[in-house]
């Protein structure tokens, strides 16, 4: 087989406790089969006490040749490996099926012939580097012409099994990367709404007179995505901010005025 097909099944999203969209959604980047982010981008670094989360496409074909044959793909289906339990995940995080995937007892299934997303949710709790474990079986039919559309997912022999151990989640001790909240003592009051955020959120702060102020978006990496100035009025301003071109996670939005800063999360979906 292929390696882009056993590549396919890999990598999940990461959500957060409770706060943030309770599934993933389907990335635009990826427009041929495989997964997005792929393993050359690998998986973005986390820290202790900091929700993590990242959307993971994946996008099954419809067919492969495996020796003399060729099989149309009805599944894939995803699951742990050998000793190891829940995927060898960073303590705190989880796996989680999107909302095209079935989720049996320790097992994701994804069907062919389709794009999927799932991820992996939760707040690491330990620091480390931790190398995911999974167990990949692609399974399908003997081809004779053209491969049924939609596959029937629950037909299929096993064409292949393969443990995947390439895709790496670094977790780094609490106050090492990113960025936290900081609320200034003389407070401006800034709130966004709504928050978690799908296209836009609206951004409210008081402040005592007129002067120019930076709003500032991180990732929780600590890297700037968005960078805006603006003039405050007396009292309270509302500023629309767009979040269109932003991936599904959690960012820190800061508000810089004069010498007061307030940092605060904000939770972005893809999803309504």
């Amino acid at each position: 087989m292929k390696k882009i097909y056993l590549i396919i099944l890999v990598l999940l999203c990461f959500n957060i406790n409770a706060q943030v969209p309770s599934t993933c959604s389907i990335s635009p980047l990826l427009n041929k089969a495989g997964i997005w982010p792929d393993s050359a981008t690998n998986f973005v670094s986390g820290t202790v006490g900091i929700p993590y989360f990242q959307n993971i496409t994946i996008k099954v074909s419809s067919d492969t040749s495996a020796g003399p044959l060729s099989f149309c793909f009805t599944r894939f289906e995803l699951s742990n490996s050998g000793s190891f339990t829940n995927y060898n995940l960073p303590p705190g995080l989880s796996m989680n099926a999107g909302p095209t995937l079935t989720l049996g007892t320790g097992v994701i299934k994804i069907p062919a012939q389709a794009a999927s997303c799932a991820w992996i949710a939760g707040t690491p709790t330990v620091a480390g580097t931790y190398t995911l474990q999974m167990r990949v079986q692609a399974f399908g039919t003997p081809k004779f012409g053209t491969c049924a559309s939609p596959p029937n997912y629950n037909n299929g022999t096993a064409i292949s099994t393969q443990t995947l151990s390439y895709y790496i989640i670094q977790i780094n001790p609490s106050g090492s990367t990113g960025l936290k909240e900081i609320v200034n003592s003389k407070s401006l009051n800034m709130q966004a709404s709504p928050n978690p955020a799908f296209n836009k959120t609206n951004l409210k702060f008081t402040v005592n007179d007129e002067s120019n102020a930076k709003i500032i978006l991180h990732n929780l990496l600590g890297e700037k995505v968005l960078e805006n100035t603006i003039e405050t009025k007396i009292g309270e301003n509302n500023y629309e901010l767009n979040l269109n071109n932003l991936n599904n996670g959690v960012y820190l939005y800061t508000l810089q005025y004069k010498n007061y800063k307030e940092t605060k999360r904000l939770i972005v979906s893809t999803v309504k």
